[in-house]
């Protein structure tokens, strides 16, 4: 998987493998090597999105602390 790559990227990407997967549009030789990289992406994205919460935690508590 690209290392630069974004949430929304990542996203759409997954969205494009179960499409392939779900319309029957995977050929069968493929279907690991898709599977694998729909597992890679979900991790990125939980990730990311774990991240971005703390993150915004932090500024919330930081704006509270301030006010």
């Amino acid at each position: 998987m690209n290392e630069n790559i974004t949430y929304s990227a990542a996203m759409a990407r997954l969205e494009e493998i179960m499409s392939h997967i779900q319309g029957g549009n995977v050929d069968i030789d493929k279907l690991t090597q898709e599977l694998a990289e729909a597992q890679q992406l979900i991790d990125f994205c939980r990730s990311r999105i774990f991240k971005v919460d703390e993150d915004v935690k932090k500024m919330l508590d930081t704006l509270s602390d301030e006010l």
